[in-house]
């Protein structure tokens, strides 16, 4: 057994970073992995003695940094025509599940109304920890992909709101108009301090009065500040708190936000794992298979029943087309949140002396159940009803150079959708009278990650020449769409101090000898791109291979045979005769 705290931050933060590591090898949301990796070291740990009372201190600070950043993604300009389906599933659809749990809880387990109703009150809940892992794996296309975003981090402070007003009634005996009082004046506590904080923080960073590496420790700490100052004034008031406060962060024009909400992003994914793996190491299995069937039963009528109607009531005279609306209704797993919640809940019923009967092992059954099998379906069913987007096989150019010009034609003439970056005027003009397809604005604004996923962009090339261009265009395309599909020339030697040497990007699109100032004398003297579709000769001195364009239509930059197969071609660079 491990007892050690020091060992057991060790094991849980390896497990947590491993199973994501598996779960982006495998385009397998990585969820399904962290829940059984949680259960099987719930049988060499238990996170209760080890943490003690910290624990939930710390999982709830922990699902404050999600829903942060879960807020900054929510854009104003991505809702369009999903704004009216969205309001209405995060309150006529929480409605519809609510009612549909709470008379299927009482029919499949032996509690009382009251534990039914807080249950199904919980259950609720879907989140930002599995929607958004599972959206990144699926892609699918607008509306549907805001639609489920933006309910999914909403749905949490509202559930979670919702539970608490419930659990108010069972442990003081509230009247239903007292209970609404508190609801609102949760809901009143957590915009109040999320957007005090919010103006507060952008107002700091905006006049300057920290300094640029503090910008992201200043957040981290508002987040923390915000979520615990808005709980004082009423309970789980922070959780909407730090949405509306992520929310202001992403909508402000005032100063740029990549660099903290990048930040927050890889925490986020530190932080989720690492939840995942302790809320499972606490959930005691015989407990869970003692009540398997009931709650697998009412995971199924939340996926089957619940849903659909909720889906139903919530997009009646709305926009959304059948193919949009099916595929919200398969989209109903639960998260870390109503697992969080159900634990805590449960402490203070206990707290009480009142039996939360099967409380935590059913919701975090019906947590398992809707991840796995929504997982296990979403892809399918996206691409029946023609609901996901095409894979990425668009090509992101930057620099204006003739080579980068031609070879944006040359791809463009074969089929491929090409993108170029970072242009001056003459440039861009030039792309224009071309026919070819060129992003003007700044690469570090939202715009940018728009453009991208509108294209298509799955590869990156970034060839202007200019260093400091081609490093911070890198940096942007892999965080868009990872570093392993970035290339770049071999960098000019730019001496930082005396010993040192930068360079742009390690994986070379043309060997190291054809840097751009190379490619520059080539042109000069005559040099041009051909499309070959036939055998190459790799001993030919006056051709380099660019890149290969498979039979489907994908671009290989490197680590490709020139010898093609049928219906490839390839791009060379053929030096002047």
């Amino acid at each position: 057994m491990i007892t050690d705290p020091q060992t057991a931050v060790a094991v849980i933060a390896g497990a947590a970073i491993g199973c994501q590591m598996l779960g982006a090898r495998l385009r397998v949301p990585s969820v399904l992995f962290l829940l059984v990796a949680g259960m099987g070291l719930g049988t060499v740990m238990d996170p209760d003695e080890i943490f003690g009372e910290l624990l939930f201190t710390g999982v709830s600070f922990g699902v404050a940094i999600l829903l942060f950043e879960g807020g900054t993604g929510l854009h104003w300009k991505s809702l369009g025509t999903a704004r009216q389906p969205v309001l209405r599933l995060v309150t006529i659809g929480v409605a519809v599940s609510w009612a549909v749990g709470t008379v299927f809880t009482l029919l499949l387990f032996d509690v009382d109304t009251d534990i039914a109703v807080l249950m199904a009150a919980i259950l609720t809940v879907s989140g930002p920890t599995v929607i958004a892992p599972l959206l990144r794996v699926v892609r699918p296309r607008e509306p549907a992909g805001s639609v489920l975003k933006w309910e999914g981090i909403l749905i949490d402070p509202i559930g979670a709101s919702l539970a608490i007003g419930v659990l108010d009634a069972i442990v003081e005996e509230r009247s239903v108009g007292r209970i609404l009082l508190r609801l609102l004046s949760t809901f009143g506590a957590g915009a109040v301090v999320g957007a005090i904080v919010a103006l507060v923080l952008v107002g700091a960073l905006r006049s300057r009065l920290v300094a640029d590496r503090l910008h992201v420790p200043l957040t981290l700490a508002a987040v923390l500040g915000a979520f615990a100052t808005a709980n004082l004034l009423r309970p789980e008031a922070g959780l909407l708190a730090v949405t509306l406060l992520g929310m202001a962060f992403a909508n402000q024009q005032f100063i740029p936000a990549a660099r903290i909400t990048e930040f927050n992003e890889n925490l986020g994914t530190t932080v989720l794992g690492v939840l995942f793996i302790v809320l499972g190491a606490r959930v005691d299995l015989d407990v869970v298979v003692d009540g398997l069937i009931p709650s697998v039963l009412l995971a199924a009528v939340l996926m089957v029943l619940a849903r659909p109607l909720a889906v139903v009531a919530s997009t009646i005279g709305t926009q959304l087309g059948r193919a949009d609306r099916g595929f919200l209704m398969v989209m109903a797993p639960r998260g870390v949140v109503a697992a969080a919640v159900a634990s805590l809940f449960a402490i203070e019923l206990d707290h009480e002396g009142i039996d939360p009967g099967p409380l935590v092992p059913t919701v975090f059954t019906v947590v398992v159940t809707t991840v796995v099998v929504t997982s296990v379906l979403a892809r399918g069913v996206a691409r029946r009803l023609r609901v996901a987007k095409p894979e990425p096989s668009g090509v992101a150019i930057v620099g204006g150079s003739p080579f980068a010009i031609e070879l944006a034609e040359r791809l463009t003439e074969a089929g491929v959708v090409t993108l170029l970056l970072g242009l001056d005027e003459e440039e861009a003009d030039r792309a224009a009278a071309l026919g070819l397809l060129a992003f003007q604005g700044r690469l570090d604004g939202h715009a940018f990650d728009e453009a991208i996923a509108a294209i298509g962009v799955g590869t990156g090339v970034v060839l202007s020449g200019t260093d400091h261009l081609d490093a911070f265009s890198a940096k942007r395309l892999a965080e868009e769409i990872g570093s392993a599909n970035v290339f770049g020339l071999a960098a000019l030697e730019t001496l930082s101090e005396p010993g040192t040497t930068q360079t742009v990007n390690p994986r070379l699109v043309l060997p190291e000898h054809l840097n751009a100032e190379r490619l520059s004398e080539l042109y000069a003297q005559g040099a041009s791109l051909v499309v070959v579709d036939g055998p190459l000769d790799e001993g030919e001195d006056d051709s380099e291979l660019v890149c290969v364009i498979d039979a489907a239509g994908r671009v290989h930059f490197a680590g490709r045979s020139v010898a093609l197969g049928e219906n490839e071609r390839a791009i060379v660079i053929r030096a002047p005769s």
